[in-house]
């Protein structure tokens, strides 16, 4: 008898792990960072461009971004109105690289990236183009659509002093 209700309840036991629900899966953060990378990869030929129409969609309607000098805009109208400053501000824009320093995966639906990414600029006024770095961290939503787009974004832009080691010029 006794062996009898053990095997009922290593049934009962096996049934209850069966239907028990399996946990999620962790986010794909591999595919996180390459849905991620390839949004980053659009920003340095929309400033060359200086298209503002192909910048806006990479960040959410209520997005905040914060250039280096702390100027703010906030949500669509004040981005574009800012953008259209930003691209107004200089001649020409030589992209050079964008890279993903660290990825920070939240969930399947939101994460940080802390970035860098390198570029000439001239300046209006000014004769010749500086090489800048422009390390940047963003705050990353996924939206229905299923399109990764900025949703918070902080910038620390400068030039890169003409005394610095090669490897801080480099792309």
């Amino acid at each position: 008898m006794r062996s009898s209700v053990v095997t009922r309840l290593a049934v009962l036991a096996a049934l209850a792990t069966a239907c028990a629900p399996k946990p999620p899966a962790p986010p794909d953060a591999a595919a996180i960072r390459a849905a991620i990378e390839a949004q980053e990869a659009k920003i340095l030929p929309a400033m060359q461009a200086k298209d503002i129409a192909a910048l806006l969609p990479l960040f959410t309607d209520d997005a905040t971004w914060i250039l280096p000098d702390a100027s703010t805009f906030k949500g669509r109208a004040d981005l574009e109105k800012g953008g259209k400053a930003f691209v107004d501000s200089y001649e020409s824009v030589t992209p050079g690289s964008m890279t993903i320093d660290q990825l920070v995966v939240i969930s399947d639906t939101e994460a940080l990236t802390f970035s860098r990414g390198t570029y000439s600029i001239t300046m209006k006024g000014k004769k010749k183009a500086e090489s800048h770095v422009n390390p940047f961290a963003d705050y990353w939503k996924k939206g229905a659509d299923g399109v990764w787009r900025i949703a918070y974004e902080v910038n620390a832009d400068g030039a890169v002093p003409a005394d610095a080691p090669p490897a801080a010029k480099k792309g």
